[in-house]
């Protein structure tokens, strides 16, 4: 019977140890965000955007939505929050910019997830999911969206003791 109950929390112990397939260098790039935010839902949001919509870097992007780096920020969002003109030059330089330099993609997701947040009046749910539909958060996509992030983080903070 004790060889049973050990087989069965060894299999279980391996199934549920990486359950969101991340690698060592993924770790070490969770752990750099977390360290770029001071509070910590901000840091565990972030944290999980980055595995949710890139995998933690590894499609940097997105070009049918026209998000890009590791946060997958829209770049018509970027440009306009930095008053910048919308050009072709522009949209390339930008796009570069927010796959090449992670503090700039990340000050770009901080900002939008302080916009919704005002928004939502610190509502995590709805923020997640407006970072995702912006105001179509009520949507199926939005709420699935938010569900995700949650579970990613759930998972971050008990899995991987983030």
């Amino acid at each position: 019977m004790k060889k049973v109950l050990f087989l069965f929390f060894l299999t279980f112990d391996f199934i549920f140890a990486n359950s969101l397939g991340l690698s060592k260098t993924d770790l070490i790039v969770l752990n750099k965000i977390k360290s770029l935010a001071d509070e910590p839902i901000m840091k565990y949001s972030l944290m999980a955007i980055a595995i949710k919509e890139t995998s933690v870097g590894k499609n940097m992007a997105n070009f049918q939505s026209n998000d890009f780096g590791l946060f997958q920020s829209n770049i018509k969002t970027v440009l306009s929050r930095q008053y910048i003109s919308d050009t072709p030059a522009n949209r390339k330089y930008f796009a570069l910019r927010l796959m090449n330099d992670v503090g700039f993609a990340t000050a770009n997701a901080i900002i939008e997830l302080e916009y919704w947040r005002e928004v939502h009046k610190d509502n995590w749910i709805k923020i997640w999911s407006s970072y995702n539909t912006g105001f179509s958060y009520r949507s199926d996509t939005g709420f699935l969206y938010a569900k995700d992030i949650l579970g990613i983080i759930k998972k971050l903070k008990n899995e991987y003791q983030l």
